[in-house]
C-alpha cells in the first residue's frame, strides 16, 4: 500500500502544484483588478457555496470510488444514478439558498454560480472514480491538469478585458461542465450504462452510503471553509478581503498536502487489519511533523513576502503577510484533522467523527464571538482557536472509535 501511495503521490503532487499555482494566480488577478472588498465577497460566497454543496452532493464521488474498489455488482449503473441524485439535491438546495445568503449577508448570484460549479465538479469526480478505484491516478490527474490550465488562462483573459466577476465565475462553471462531458466520455463504453429508470436499488445503495460518507466530507469542509464564512459575519469591506486572502493561502497549501493523503482512501477502504492501519498511520505522522516547516519558513521570510504581496496585489493588501505568518501555524492542525477524517471515513466511523466535529464547530463559533469582542488581534486568534478545537475533536473521536 505504501509503495503504491508513494508512486501515485508523484502524479497527484504535480497536478496539485499546478492547481496551487493557477489558484494563486487567479485570486491574485481578481484581487488586483477588482480590489480587496470584491475579493472578500468572492471568497466568502465561495466558502458558503462549498458548505451547501458538500451537503447537497452527499460525497457521491467518494461513495462511487469505494463501491467500485470493492467491485460492486451494480458498478455500471453507478455513474448515471449518481449524476441524477447530485443534480436533484442541487435543485432542493436552491430552496435554502435565498434565505441563507440573506441571513449571512452574502451575494446571491455569486453563491448560486459557485454552487452550480461545485455540483459539476462533483459529477466530474464521479466519472474519474472509475480510474481512481483502479489505482489509476494518472488519467484523472491529466484531465484535472488540463482543466486547471484552461481555467486559469480563460480567467486571465476575462479579467484583463474588464468583464465582471460574475462573468468570470460563469466561465469557470462552463469549463467544469465541459470537462464533465470529457471525464464521462473517458470511461470505456462497456463499463457504463446510462440508465436511471428501474434502478431503485442502486439509488438506495448510493444514498445510504452517501448519507454516511457526507458526514466526514462535510466535516472536512468545515475545517476548510468555516473560518471564511465566520469572518464574513464579523468583517466587511477591504479587511475581509485581506483576511480571506491570508486564510486562502493556508487553504491552498493545505490542499496540496491533503491530496497526497486522499490517495490512501481506496486502499484503506479494503483494509481491516489493525497492524496495517497502524503502520499507515505511523507513516503519516511524518507528514504532520514535516508540515511545521512551512509556517516556520514563511515566518522567517515574512518581510520579503510582504514586499511581494504589495507588488502583486497593491497597497490594500499590505497586511496579508502579517496575518499569514500567524495563520499558517494552523497548517499542521489541519493536516492532522484530515488524517483522522480519512481513517474514520475508510473505517466506517463517520457518525462518531461528525458528532465530535460538530461540537468542535459549535465551540469554534462561540470562540469567534468571544474573541472578537474581548481580545486583541481577534481574527488570527479566532482562526487558530477554531483549528485547535477541531483537531482535538477529530483526534478524540478516532481514539474512542478505533484504539
Amino acid at each position: 500500500m505504501i509503495k503504491n501511495w508513494k508512486k501515485n503521490t508523484v502524479y497527484i503532487s504535480i497536478m496539485q502544484l499546478t492547481l496551487l499555482v493557477v489558484n494563486f494566480f487567479l485570486i491574485t488577478i481578481i484581487s488586483r483588478e477588482y480590489g480587496a472588498e470584491t475579493y472578500g465577497e468572492y471568497a466568502s460566497s465561495k466558502s458558503l457555496s462549498v458548505l451547501i454543496g458538500t451537503a447537497a452532493v452527499m460525497s457521491l464521488a467518494l461513495v462511487v470510488t469505494k463501491l467500485l474498489a470493492q467491485k460492486n455488482e451494480n458498478s455500471k449503473l453507478m455513474f448515471s444514478n449518481s449524476y441524477f441524485l447530485i443534480f436533484r439535491n442541487f435543485l432542493i438546495s436552491l430552496v435554502i439558498l435565498i434565505p441563507l445568503t440573506s441571513i449571512l449577508n452574502r451575494d446571491l448570484s455569486m453563491t448560486f454560480l459557485f454552487l452550480l460549479g461545485f455540483v459539476f465538479n462533483e459529477m466530474i469526480h464521479v466519472a474519474l472514480a472509475y480510474f481512481q478505484s483502479r489505482g489509476d491516478f494518472v488519467t484523472s490527474s491529466k484531465q484535472i491538469f488540463l482543466r486547471t490550465i484552461l481555467y486559469g488562462l480563460g480567467a486571465w483573459i476575462i479579467v484583463i478585458r474588464g468583464f465582471s466577476v460574475n462573468t468570470l465565475i460563469s466561465y469557470q462553471v462552463l469549463m467544469l461542465f465541459l470537462f464533465l462531458l470529457v471525464a464521462h466520455k473517458s470511461i470505456p463504453t462497456k463499463d457504463v450504462l446510462f440508465k436511471i429508470e428501474n434502478s431503485k436499488n442502486v439509488k438506495i445503495e448510493l444514498q445510504s452510503s452517501g448519507k454516511k460518507m457526507v458526514l466526514t466530507t462535510f466535516s472536512s469542509a468545515l475545517i476548510s471553509e468555516l473560518d471564511i464564512v465566520l469572518l464574513g459575519l464579523f468583517y466587511t469591506g477591504p479587511i475581509l478581503g485581506v483576511l480571506a486572502w491570508s486564510r486562502r493561502i493556508l487553504e491552498i497549501i493545505f490542499q496540496l498536502l491533503a491530496a497526497s493523503l486522499d490517495i490512501l482512501f481506496p486502499e484503506l477502504s479494503k483494509t481491516r487489519e489493525k497492524s496495517e492501519v497502524k503502520q499507515v498511520r505511523s507513516q503519516l505522522k511524518k507528514v504532520f511533523f514535516l508540515s511545521f516547516s512551512v509556517p516556520i519558513l514563511f515566518f522567517l521570510l515574512r518581510n520579503i513576502a510582504n514586499d511581494v504581496f504589495i507588488s502583486l496585489l497593491g497597497s490594500e493588501f499590505s497586511d496579508v503577510s502579517t496575518y499569514t505568518s500567524s495563520i499558517l501555524f494552523c497548517l499542521p492542525l489541519m493536516v492532522w484533522s484530515r488524517i483522522n477524517i480519512i481513517f474514520s471515513r475508510a473505517l466506517n466511523f463517520e457518525i462518531n467523527l461528525t458528532k465530535s466535529i460538530t461540537i468542535g464547530a459549535i465551540l469554534s463559533c462561540i470562540s469567534y464571538y468571544l474573541i472578537h469582542n474581548f481580545a486583541d488581534n481577534p481574527a488570527v486568534l479566532s482562526i487558530v482557536a477554531s483549528q485547535i478545537l477541531i483537531a482535538l475533536a477529530t483526534t478524540i473521536s478516532f481514539r474512542k472509535s478505533y484504539v
